[in-house]
């Protein structure tokens, strides 16, 4: 009866649910207090599961990214258009910073970004990587340069020229100058820049000859000024992996998951045109 079901409940819960006046059932103090908190908890339980459904495929959600400046010129595009067009429903917030600008904001449980996009590996704790693609690194000179018009080039050869040298701190800078100790080269570097596309730029004005990735030389030989610069391969074909990094305390969303295979394809797609534009 009900009446019994009441009075299990009271000795379960150590209070007095109801009470009876003039016949009538009333609920007590008490039991309107853990009313309320039963409706929050309903509440909060049926937005655990609309979250729950939204991080399911192809419903929705919001995808928080940071890469850096070169990756967000060719790369970070193709992806999101890739990823767009198979999952609905999805928005994304997407900033370009340095990579040490953004890796603090991957290491907490209420990060700024769920994922970034990076050249090499990071190997501070705290942080998990996972190879997404492989970019080659591509001389680029002035075409007015009487170079040897082979499609591939020893560094060697230009270590008289001026040379736009990326940062030695970032990953690229790091390649490059090792890439100039193995042939015992010397470059005459005129200007050290963080940004590739900005050596491009400056390489396109006829300042120097610069190593940059594939994916930022895409891009230069896209613009109106393509025509002012030459792309030669350069011996033993270098590159440099391309990695998306998350903090190891939080884990990946499904949504954040299936963007990461959407940026290995967009990796794929752009060795897979190499071909078009180099020699």
């Amino acid at each position: 009866s009900v009446t019994t079901t009441i009075q299990h409940a009271d000795k379960k819960l150590g209070i007095q649910l109801f009470r009876r006046v003039s016949g009538r059932l009333l609920p007590t103090q008490e039991a309107m207090t853990l009313f309320e908190e039963a409706d929050r908890a309903h509440v909060a339980l049926s937005a655990f599961n609309a979250l729950a459904a939204r991080l399911k495929v192809g419903v929705g959600g919001h995808v928080r990214v940071a890469c850096v400046p070169s990756i967000s010129l060719e790369l970070l595009p193709d992806a999101i258009a890739y990823y767009l067009q198979r999952y609905k429903g999805f928005k994304f917030s997407v900033s370009t910073l340095n990579t040490e600008e953004f890796l603090h904001q991957l290491n907490q449980q209420t990060g700024a970004y769920h994922v970034g996009f990076s050249f090499g590996n990071v190997t501070e704790p705290g942080f998990a990587c996972q190879t997404v693609g492989n970019a080659d690194l591509l001389l680029i000179h002035p075409s007015s340069w009487n170079v040897s018009s082979d499609p591939y080039v020893g560094l060697e050869a230009l270590q008289d020229k001026p040379y736009i040298a990326p940062v030695d701190s970032t990953p690229v800078g790091q390649v490059c100058s090792n890439l100039f100790a193995d042939v015992e080269a010397a470059p005459k570097v005129v200007a050290r820049v963080h940004t590739h596309h900005l050596a491009g730029r400056l390489v396109q004005r006829g300042l120097g000859f610069a190593i940059l990735d594939a994916v930022t030389v895409r891009a230069l030989l896209h613009d109106q000024a393509a025509d002012a610069i030459t792309v030669r391969r350069i011996n033993g074909d270098p590159g440099i992996s391309v990695t998306a990094i998350h903090g190891s305390r939080r884990g990946l969303s499904n949504p954040v998951r299936l963007f990461i295979e959407c940026f290995e394809q967009s990796c794929a797609a752009l060795n897979e045109s190499l071909g078009e534009f180099l020699p």
